[in-house]
């Protein structure tokens, strides 16, 4: 990999390991990424790189070597969902079925997305399926990218998300897809494949009848509907990822889910507020009185940052840390507080945890936002096709299949009327708009609060605040000169090392006043966001109670 490594270092990354054709590298902010090594030419991979969606893996840029091209990705450190389903087997737990749907209903949004432009992914299966940090679900390794980056698959694993269309050899498209999609539900729920079998014979045979064993009956009716849907053996009967976000069972799951993940964030921001204050008054009651208490008055905030901010996403564990920090600044007058905030300043962690929260953050409002669309786009589809369907019936005409087809497994026409009008339409699109717009508001809030989390911990970690340490011990060195050459020279002498002592003071006071002004500014900073995202998280909260 000695190449590769010399092309990623032109390119500001730096190795951390490697795995077989997988290579993992940072980058000079401590940002760490997946490179893929790829044997072709990468020009029919480029639509990766213009993808963004909340649910798909992001692709940042691709590298060109002499003999190969390399593929740069998001790391999702959360593994992917082959492992997650190996570790329910040999626990001998089922995945809680919240948990699947949760999981489906955002992979269906990603198809869709794909879809919506054309795009297969032909490679739909567990070890495709990735987590971030945070638990996001992320669609990744694409089959233009998987084939050629990699041989592992063994022909079991092949067969067994393989299509009854494709065995007959007939073209790979969106229904097939569907298909990989059932099979992946089946596996979530049974956590073993639905078609597999000692020969390969035997596993065509299931594929090409839509063998399987059924679903325990623990699971919703709307699950078990769903499997038996997405598994029909001819794909015109299989729905398609755009018919499956419209069933109502999804939809309702979609509102519910997305209002508690909004009041999640609405405590974050509460707590986000409280740290803006607590920093404040600790600013006004700390660092006004001496030098040395209040840049240990300083720490505790910054402290108190560290713990109010991780809190709503620990379930309140880390407001021991804001303990800490509250009490280290009301014992402002402590000495040796310099070297305190120091140490701690030199630790990049507190930094580094209040930045990934700012990404959690816009992760879930992203997510959001992205289900709020499909909200939208599913009620509207309901409404329209439900009025074609009704025509249909009353004038006995051919399209009167449309509404059976509907019909099914969408928990009946009654649903769908009731879905239809808790979901009021017109509100539910005028409100959808709006939350497409102040998302871009959003990343551009967060973004901004970003930056000045760095250039906060920036400026405390600066030459500044080394500078005053190293004036305070010269301080206490010239104190204790002071005392010695006391004992052998005249009051004189001892009036004049006393005025050369005072001189280092100012230095040191003016660079208390910069160290208070850069933490206003950094409240000031909090404050204008929680403002901003107050108003956002209100459009949210609206656009999924429309009524």
């Amino acid at each position: 990999m000695g190449n590769s490594l010399s092309a990623l270092k032109e390119h500001g990354y730096s190795l951390v390991r490697e795995e077989q054709n997988k290579i993992l590298v940072k980058n000079e902010g401590g940002d760490q990424f997946v490179v893929k090594k790829l044997s072709a030419n990468q020009d029919e991979s480029k639509f990766l790189l213009h993808l963004s969606h909340p649910h798909i893996v992001q692709h940042k840029e691709f590298i060109r070597d002499s003999d190969c091209s390399y593929l740069v990705l998001e790391h999702c450190e959360g593994g992917d969902l082959a492992q997650k389903i190996q570790n329910k087997r040999e626990e001998n737990v089922m995945f809680p079925e919240n948990e699947i749907l949760d999981w489906i209903v955002k992979i269906c949004m990603a198809l869709k997305y794909l879809h919506d432009q054309q795009i297969l992914h032909k490679n739909l299966q567990p070890k495709s399926i990735f987590f971030t940090t945070f638990g996001t679900i992320r669609l990744g390794e694409f089959g233009v990218v998987h084939q050629r980056s990699t041989e592992e698959q063994t022909e079991n694993e092949l067969s067994s998300y393989v299509a009854p269309e494709i065995l007959n050899d007939k073209p790979y498209e969106e229904k097939t897809e569907i298909w990989r999609l059932g099979c992946l539900i089946y596996e979530l729920c049974m956590l073993k494949c639905a078609f597999s079998a000692t020969l390969t014979v035997e596993t065509v045979k299931k594929i090409l009848t839509s063998s399987y064993e059924d679903l325990p009956k623990t699971f919703s009716k709307d699950l078990h509907q769903l499997v038996t849907d997405t598994l029909q053996t001819d794909p015109a009967d299989r729905p398609s990822v755009s018919e499956i976000l419209t069933r109502p069972f999804i939809i309702n799951y979609l509102r519910e889910k997305n209002m508690q993940t909004i009041t999640s964030l609405y405590r974050t921001l509460e707590e986000l507020r409280a740290v803006a204050n607590d920093l404040e008054r600790v600013h006004f009651n700390a660092t006004v009185g001496s030098l040395t208490g209040g840049v240990i008055g300083l720490a505790g905030g910054i402290t108190s940052i560290a713990g109010l901010v991780l809190s709503p996403f620990t379930l309140g564990a880390s407001l021991i840390v804001t303990g800490v920090g509250i009490s280290a600044a009301v014992a402002g007058g402590v000495t040796a507080g310099a070297s305190n905030i120091t140490n701690m300043v030199n630790q990049q962690t507190n930094r580094q945890k209040i930045k990934m929260l700012i990404k959690e953050f816009q992760e879930k409002i992203s997510s959001t936002v992205c289900c709020i669309q499909n909200i939208q786009i599913a009620v509207e589809t309901l409404e329209r096709q439900f009025s074609t369907s009704n025509d249909s019936f009353c004038n006995a005409q051919p399209g009167a299949n449309a509404g059976a087809r509907l019909g099914r497994g969408l928990g009946g026409i009654p649903e769908i009327l009731r879905v239809i009008e808790v979901v009021n339409v017109g509100n539910v699109a005028a409100q959808a708009a709006r939350a497409i717009r102040v998302a871009e508001t959003a990343t551009g809030v967060l973004s901004a609060l970003f930056v000045a989390v760095d250039v906060f911990f920036v400026f405390l970690d600066s030459k500044e605040i080394h500078n005053m340490r190293h004036d305070y011990a010269l301080r206490e060195s010239q104190q204790e000169s002071e005392s010695t050459s006391n004992q052998t020279a005249g009051s004189t002498d001892q009036t004049s090392n006393n005025s050369d002592t005072t001189n280092l003071l100012p230095s040191n006071a003016q660079q208390a006043e910069e160290l208070k002004s850069e933490t206003m500014k950094f409240v000031t900073k909090i404050k204008e966001t929680t403002e901003e995202l107050q108003k956002i998280m209100d459009t949210l909260r609206d656009a999924l109670h429309p009524n």
